[in-house]
């Protein structure tokens, strides 16, 4: 007697380009989080430097990046397990469509934060970097946003 459905790899992860864009956002995510942990936009110093200058740096390496850097290497640990398969009654194809909106609400929010931060303190080009990074990391969130919405079906198919 089991206690649940089993779990077993699912060879056909590469196949879908969802896939491909939960991995980019994963290795986004991991550069957003470098990024924002040495190059924050701050009033103190014209340069990057390995240190927590404003509790928004923190919200947004916290709230913003890890979380969602949590949330979708979840995803693509439970695709990968075949949870999607074993677990198709609690329909975890719409709970990933509802967790990526809410990420990119959260980019969202993350891009106009660190918008204000970088108007706020004195201008150096090393402070758009991180502006890059998250931007670059809302783009595959919301190229991700729309691929779920285009589908017709909430069940994957």
């Amino acid at each position: 007697m089991t206690d649940g459905p089993p779990l077993m790899l699912n060879r056909a992860f590469f196949e879908r380009k969802e896939n491909f864009l939960k991995i980019l956002q994963l290795i986004f995510g991991f550069i957003n989080i470098f990024t924002n942990y040495w190059c924050y936009p701050n009033p103190h110093f014209l340069y990057c430097g390995e240190r927590y200058f404003t509790s928004s740096q923190v919200f947004q390496l916290v709230v913003f990046n890890g979380f969602c850097l949590f949330l979708t290497l979840s995803m693509i640990l439970a695709n990968i397990a075949g949870a999607y398969d074993a677990f198709y009654k609690t329909n975890p194809y719409l709970l990933e469509r509802y967790l990526v909106f809410l990420q990119t609400f959260l980019y969202i929010v993350a891009c106009i934060t660190l918008i204000v931060d970088y108007e706020n303190s004195p201008y150096a080009k090393a402070f758009t970097v991180p502006l890059i990074s998250t931007s670059f990391t809302l783009l595959a969130y919301v190229i991700d946003t729309t691929m779920q919405c285009r589908r017709k079906n909430p069940l994957g198919h």
